[in-house]
């Protein structure tokens, strides 16, 4: 995810000066202001692709992060990336992802807002530049698949936890894809509840460990993860 500039920015016609303030693009969140966090709508959470804890300034990021986690596209995001300055002003974008290999740099807003017309054009020349995508992403978009986002949110906090305790789930998942390449489907439940009680948190973390990385899948577009969920190869 590295990416730095040289000591000369450049310059584009008919466009404001576009750099990072520290000189660099190596993506790293940057600190919330006090104020910000109390004026906002703010939340913090424990992630798995940024694997820290990540600020969001509005519910929608929130939720976008969600989509991300759940996206098998999405190898890593990270919220508040940069700050930039933008002519006299700084500027700090929403969210930088990684997405088949593609870095993309976004900006959330509410439909039929965007950022001024000037700074677009100079976010996506400099962004080009630097062999990266600038875009907009609409609050609302983001909002249509608020269910899929909810039940992933309890799933990303059993793995973000589970992340920080170091815990190895390695021989449960080959076990679990063992029992699914037989039947090919099976219940959550039928999945668990064959092991010994003080076993099944592993074999659950191994079972969601598998859904993140999407070598098993369950659809959570409608109803939350639980016993009845089928799973899949």
């Amino acid at each position: 995810m590295a990416h730095m500039l040289g000591s000369q920015l450049p310059k584009f016609d008919n466009a404001l000066s576009v750099g990072a303030l520290n000189g660099s693009l190596i993506p790293n969140q940057q600190p919330t202001p006090l104020k910000l966090t109390k004026a906002a709508d703010y939340y913090e959470q424990h992630c798995v692709k940024y694997p820290h804890r990540a600020s969001f300034h509005s519910y929608a990021e929130f939720v976008h992060a969600r989509l991300l986690e759940a996206d098998s596209d999405v190898t890593a995001f990270v919220p508040q990336p940069y700050c930039l300055r933008i002519g006299r002003k700084l500027y700090t974008p929403d969210v930088y992802i990684v997405r088949e290999g593609r870095i993309i740099v976004g900006e959330l807003k509410p439909a039929g807002r965007s950022l001024p017309e000037a700074w677009l054009q100079a976010l996506e020349a400099f962004f080009n530049h630097q062999a990266m995508h600038f875009e907009m992403i609409s609050n609302e978009d983001v909002l249509e698949h608020e269910t899929l986002a909810l039940n992933w949110l309890p799933i990303v906090q059993v793995l973000a936890e589970a992340q920080l305790d170091g815990v190895e789930t390695a021989a449960e998942e080959n076990e679990l894809v063992k029992k699914l390449l037989e039947t090919r489907s099976l219940t959550v439940g039928e999945l668990l509840t064959e092991g010994p009680r003080e076993g099944r948190y592993r074999l659950e973390l191994a079972l969601l460990r598998l859904l993140h990385r999407h070598r098993i899948e369950a659809d959570l577009s409608e109803e939350p993860w639980d016993y009845d969920t089928v799973v899949q190869l």
